[in-house]
């Protein structure tokens, strides 16, 4: 039995399952943790400075209606803006006011779990099958701007169905069982309960490891990519990037030296390049 887990559960909210705590109750446990995003809902002023000049909407969805924000004209191509694990929508609104004029139209919403949206489970695959639904209703989908989580998402999303010109990854992550692994070593789950977790996991996303990760989508190269990441980045692997970028055909990673995870999103001359290589896909 892990206290940790235990510990973990009671600081985020998360049922404790009541005795006997075996090894397959711990798994389940250590996934609704894993699967369970700690709500962020306080905005930066700068984040609350983006969003004035958004018209506020509500996106239906299987997983609830989710809180969005639009900016730009019906008619222009749109650009969606992902935001990653406990964040939340305004986090990538500087992409906004420049992609505007470029011509775009600009598309973010509050994954399920986070910031105004309902839930309270939310995961990469999750995230993917629902930009699946926002792209029919949206009336397609240009580009895709996408932060850590998201990144993942996005990835899905486009090998399933959601067609873009291009992608623009923000510190991506490599694979749904890398995180898997890196809250069993975290939280010092054993052995037996760590086979339970990733069992759970896989089941209650509904993607298996092999399928949530990003080797196998650069081989597939289904469009033009932009990685963009901080060689320092403590949150998710640089080298990790690096080695998929290599084998996605026609993409391309910046390193961002001094950003780290989060800066990474409000710094200028990320959105640039950013907005360029989204301008260029016209």
């Amino acid at each position: 039995m892990s206290d940790i887990l235990l510990q973990v559960a009671g600081k985020r909210g998360v049922p404790v399952p009541p005795p006997p705590h075996t090894p397959a109750v711990m798994g389940e446990l250590a996934a609704s943790i894993f699967l369970h995003p700690m709500r962020v809902t306080r905005r930066m002023p700068r984040e609350l400075a983006y969003l004035e000049g958004a018209r506020r909407r509500t996106m239906p969805t299987s997983a609830g209606d989710l809180a969005a924000w639009e900016w730009g004209e019906a008619g222009r191509p749109l650009v969606g803006l992902l935001h990653g694990w406990e964040g939340h929508g305004a986090q990538l609104g500087a992409f906004a006011a420049p992609l505007l004029a470029a011509g775009f139209r600009v598309l973010t919403f509050d994954a399920p779990g986070h910031g105004d949206s309902p839930g309270d489970e939310c995961s990469a695959p999750l995230l993917g099958r629902l930009l699946v639904e926002i792209q029919a209703q949206a009336g397609g989908i240009f580009a895709l701007v996408a932060h850590s989580m998201g990144c993942a998402a996005a990835a899905m999303a486009v090998v399933n169905g959601v067609s873009v010109r291009g992608l623009v990854f923000l510190a991506p992550p490599v694979s749904q069982l890398d995180r898997v692994e890196r809250m069993c070593r975290r939280m010092e789950i054993k052995a037996e309960t760590a086979g339970y977790f990733r069992a759970a996991v896989e089941r209650r996303t509904g993607m298996l490891y092999t399928e949530a990760n990003m080797f196998p989508v650069a081989q597939q190269a289904p469009c033009p990519l932009l990685a963009l990441h901080d060689p320092a980045d403590d949150s998710t692997d640089y080298a990790a990037t690096e080695q998929f970028v290599a084998q996605w055909r026609g993409a391309r990673l910046v390193p961002c030296p001094g950003r780290g995870h989060y800066r990474l999103l409000s710094t200028p001359e990320v959105v640039r390049q950013a907005v360029e290589f989204i301008a260029g896909l016209r």
